[in-house]
């Protein structure tokens, strides 16, 4: 943040500048503390000792009435109307007040160069401090102004140009005039800054519907509740045995201070708030705008020095929980991304070794043709049996594995919110079933090649049977394509699975007619049937595998249906339910009987108490997949969306548009994701950023790397 300009030329005002000022707020603004004789500007006659002014600042019809902050500084009556009405300065507190406001403004002054303020009833006499003071709070220029005053006017008009900004913001300034700030009555500028605590520090303080002053309060007491010792009711007398802020630091930040060991005396009050004061500065960045005996002492604390001090702790805790949130959005996406990157790489692999094995079939073929003597066709023979038994097997079952993985990455990326992905040319689904196509083309050729040596059965027999295995096979084939091709959305794919299903049950009946042809060949001692490759062992494990993958295709989508509309629940956490869930649903069934849910529960740590309870509730009935993530999130929900993705690492980046190592580490990322960032996100050179405050080493484009990797 740079600084606010200062250094703008300074206004002059002539005696007419003096009239309009006068003439604004009805009265002899420059007249001095001391009075004027009637030849000096703006004096009145016999330089009376009654104050100069006879109006009021008051900020007009627009902000006339009560205030957002609900306070009205009466000069008359000495008091504040409202729900913080305690006097405007007690003389007792006017020099905590003092001490306490100065420390605070110089933490928002001081980082930025300005000489740190002391005495409040000194320091804005000729309005130059109070300007920047402005300037600093609301991170906006005003304009020209006298730098280096000497006449009243024109100290009046520096003061009023800051008040005409503070009212601009909705603080109410009820009876303070610039001559009260001019001529340092420190009660009234004390309660003018006040309001400027509250606009600034505690006015946005919200907890549980409760703002400002009685949100901070509950806030307290929530947080301090679990302490038996500690019973925040007020701002002043709960806070004098200093517990309430060992209290508050050990909710937060329990290896900071050990609450327990704490001597709950009240003759420790002091030792207590010394600890809580040192531990607040050293690890938590927090100032310490009171003294011990501010708080300790037999007087009453003052309640607007404690809340000041108070609503720092707020700020502080808010910013750590809020920086928990980011580290673990970050890293929960990183989390999803790899496990992705990994499922990826393994589809790559199992395709490329599909590809290669079935290359490997058909090159073998290609040089072992089927030549006589019988004793070779009969070998032949026997291995091609064999090849069906074995690798063909485990071909049919690699391919349904690697098209159901791709399957799997796909309704994850969308389920993610994140871009699609292709496989390259070689390795796509199509390409998989055009080697298979060509495996099975190769196994047709060489059974028809050993067959046509060998033929000696009843050619209707073996029509009879080809017909009925071939039609069967085809309506696999079909089914298997169908399954592999299923896309769009999660409800889209579940209806498409649902139907391909029913069409796998009413296929089983034909399985019968199958089994009885094939029985007919081997009782006429028939080996070979050059119209079909096929045997009724071939198609009923076919059959059996495409029901299988069917079952767990919709039992999948189902599950992920049932995950999509859990809000905050991890990937890693998913998978371990799914696993369980699986591992206990013997019959495919995606339901689990009482005994079954029992384990799978007992299985992830359940405790026999909750298991009891959710028997009880279920009444013996089977227990769905929803019903059995639900039951398992109710404690865990974490689901992340590109723009929640997004936005976090823009939070984090802040204006300059970038990530840092200073970024990551000041969140607390585990190792593991900020190596997984600084790998594969693209990185900026020295010179191409404008590192403000110091070195924050490498730098990243994190707005390329999302680009890539989201919708």
């Amino acid at each position: 943040m740079n600084s606010p300009a200062l250094s703008r030329r300074p206004t002059h005002r002539t005696t007419s500048s003096l009239s309009a000022i006068q003439t604004k707020y009805g009265g002899a603004i420059g007249s001095s503390a001391s009075g004027n004789g009637p030849g000096t500007p703006g004096g009145g006659g016999g330089g009376s000792s009654a104050r100069p002014m006879s109006g009021t600042f008051s900020p007009g019809p627009a902000t006339a009435g009560p205030s957002s902050f609900g306070f009205n500084m009466d000069r008359g009556s000495g008091s504040w109307n409202g729900p913080f009405s305690a006097g405007i300065v007690n003389s007792d507190f006017e020099e905590t007040q003092n001490k306490t406001f100065c420390k605070w403004l110089n933490t928002r002054l001081e980082p930025l160069g300005y000489p740190p303020l002391v005495d409040l009833g000194k320091d804005f006499t000729d309005g130059t401090r109070l300007i920047q003071l402005v300037e600093v709070l609301t991170d906006e220029p005003l304009g020209r102004y006298n730098h280096d005053p000497v006449m009243r006017v024109q100290k009046a008009e520096n003061v009023i140009l800051a008040l005409d900004r503070i009212k601009s913001m909705n603080v109410p300034l009820i009876n303070i005039g610039p001559e009260d700030i001019m001529d340092g009555n420190r009660k009234l500028i004390l309660g003018m800054v006040w309001l400027l605590v509250l606009r600034f520090l505690i006015a946005n303080i919200n907890e549980e519907g409760s703002n400002a002053k009685e949100g901070l309060l509950l806030w307290c007491q929530r947080r301090t509740q679990p302490y038996a010792e500690v019973d925040v009711k007020n701002f002043s007398r709960s806070w004098q045995d200093g517990l309430a802020f060992c209290a508050l630091i050990h909710r937060h930040r329990p290896d900071l201070i050990d609450y327990d060991s704490l001597s709950k005396d009240l003759s420790s009050a002091t030792e207590n708030t010394k600890l809580a004061f040192r531990v607040a500065e050293e690890h938590l960045g927090i100032p310490q705008l009171l003294d011990v005996e501010d708080v300790c002492g037999p007087r009453r604390p003052d309640e607007k020095s404690v809340m000041t001090y108070v609503a720092q702790f707020f700020h502080a805790f808010s910013s750590q929980a809020r920086e928990e949130t980011e580290a673990r959005i970050i890293n929960n996406f990183v989390n999803n991304t790899n496990s992705l990157m990994v499922s990826i790489h393994d589809y790559e692999k199992r395709a490329t070794a599909f590809m290669t094995a079935v290359a490997s079939i058909l090159n073998e073929w290609q040089h072992r043709p089927p030549v006589p003597p019988y004793a070779s066709l009969k070998a032949l023979q026997e291995d091609f049996v064999n090849h069906k038994l074995t690798k063909k097997r485990e071909c049919v079952k690699d391919k349904a594995d690697v098209s159901a993985l791709l399957g799997h990455i796909q309704t994850k990326l969308r389920t993610y919110g994140m871009r699609g992905y292709e496989p390259d040319k070689g390795l796509r689904l199509v390409d998989l079933d055009e080697r298979w196509a060509q495996l099975l083309d190769g196994e047709a050729n060489r059974s028809r090649a050993i067959t046509a040596a060998i033929r000696k059965i009843k050619e209707e027999l073996r029509v009879t049977f080809a017909g009925l295995a071939n039609s069967f096979q085809s309506h696999l084939q079909e089914i298997s394509s169908s399954l592999a091709s299923v896309s769009g959305p999660l409800e889209v794919q579940l209806d498409s699975v649902t139907r391909l299903l029913q069409n796998v049950e009413r296929m089983a009946p034909a399985l019968e007619p199958i089994s009885a042809a094939e029985q007919a060949l081997i009782e006429c001692n028939v080996d070979e049937n050059d119209h079909t490759i096929y045997s009724y062992e071939d198609l009923a494990f076919e059959y059996g595998q495409l029901s299988s993958d069917v079952t767990s295709r919709k039992a999948f989508i189902e599950n992920q249906v049932v995950a999509r509309s859990m809000t905050n629940i991890t990937p890693e956490l998913l998978e371990e339910f799914e696993s369980a869930f699986r591992a206990f649903d013997k019959d495919l069934s995606n339901t689990l009987d009482a005994d079954e849910l029992a384990g799978a529960l007992r299985s992830l740590g359940v405790g026999e108490q909750d298991l009891a309870s959710f028997l009880e509730e279920l009444q013996g009935d089977d227990v769905s997949f929803e019903v059995f993530i639900k039951f398992l999130v109710d404690k865990t929900e974490d689901r992340l969306t590109p723009s929640k993705v997004r936005g976090t690492f823009r939070a984090l980046g802040g204006e300059k548009g970038y990530l840092s190592e200073l970024d990551l580490r000041r969140i607390q990322l585990p190792a593991s994701s900020v190596a997984f960032l600084s790998r594969h996100m693209p990185e900026l050179e020295v010179g191409a950023v404008d590192t403000v405050g110091g070195d924050a080493g490498r730098c990243w484009d994190f707005e390329e790397f999302l680009d890539a990797l989201l919708e």
